[in-house]
């Protein structure tokens, strides 16, 4: 009479163990993706976020205020474009400012994330002295 070993594993139970664990760990593979995505989005928009800092400070106190300014500039992966303008005060001319006015500094910068480009704007405001008159609106 023939025995029959009924030791170790038949073909079809590995493929059914392999199968379920595939079924299991699909999800988790796709959540672990999902975060490491996240983690690069934040990461670019973080450094964004220095970029238009810095460049907020290039515009700072050394730097001549002058209405209708600014740059556009590639640094990088990054685009930075700034603007300068006198800020639209409540009905305040400039000529009875005789320390200063104010001026909106808007910088933003913009990059390419695979296929959508991402961007993030920042805006403050500084104290310039007052226009010259032959600038005034």
């Amino acid at each position: 009479m023939r025995r029959v070993s009924e030791a170790g594993f038949t073909l079809i139970e590995v493929l059914v163990a392999f199968t379920i664990a595939a079924v299991l760990l699909l999800p988790l593979l796709q959540s672990f993706s999902a975060g490491v995505a996240s983690a690069s989005r934040t990461d670019a928009f973080a450094a964004a976020t220095l970029v238009a800092e810095s460049a907020i400070e290039t515009v700072g106190p050394d730097a001549e205020l002058v209405d209708e300014g600014g740059f556009d500039r590639q640094d990088g992966r990054y685009h930075i474009a700034a603007s300068v303008h006198r800020y639209p005060g409540d009905g305040i001319s400039p000529q009875s400012l005789l320390i200063a006015v104010p001026y909106e500094i808007v910088v933003t910068v913009s990059w390419q994330e695979a296929a959508r480009m991402r961007s993030i704007a920042l805006r403050t405001l500084r104290l310039g002295p007052p226009p010259a008159p032959e600038q005034t609106r």
